[in-house]
């Protein structure tokens, strides 16, 4: 990701109407797990027994940008949304390949992780966190 981020101009950009209204439309809970409202339909039958909460939320709330610069900016308003409605630590990742990041985040639960502790490792793809605390 270190790469990729020498890479990005120092500007933030704005967000594009799509990305805006899935702020706008806020989040939804089910369940101990909270979800983008945009993004939740019925995907009762997607949560398999093996899947935990923290792997479904990361399924579920995944977001396509086309920039990495409108994925960062996205991620940290995303941030400030949760932390502003939520009393609980949340997970802000986005991930890059050179071409489209995704943005997703996961309710911080003990026992539970989604991302490799090493990020370094992930060789395709640049990862970043933003921790909500």
């Amino acid at each position: 990701m270190r790469g990729f981020l020498r890479e990005l101009k120092e500007n933030r950009p704005g967000l594009s109407p799509k990305l805006s209204s899935i702020l706008t439309a806020g989040f939804a809970e089910e369940k101990g797990c909270v979800f983008l409202a945009s993004e939740k339909r019925d995907f009762g039958s997607d949560h398999a027994a093996a899947q935990d909460e923290t792997g479904y939320e990361c399924f579920v709330n995944h977001v396509h940008v086309e920039s990495l610069g409108e994925a960062l900016e996205f991620a940290r308003r995303l941030k400030k949304a949760l932390t502003s409605r939520f009393p609980c630590d949340f997970v802000v990742i986005v991930s890059f390949d050179g071409r489209e990041a995704t943005v997703r985040f996961h309710r911080l639960r003990a026992g539970q992780t989604w991302l490799n502790e090493n990020l370094e490792q992930y060789r395709e793809e640049g990862i970043a966190v933003i921790d909500s605390d």
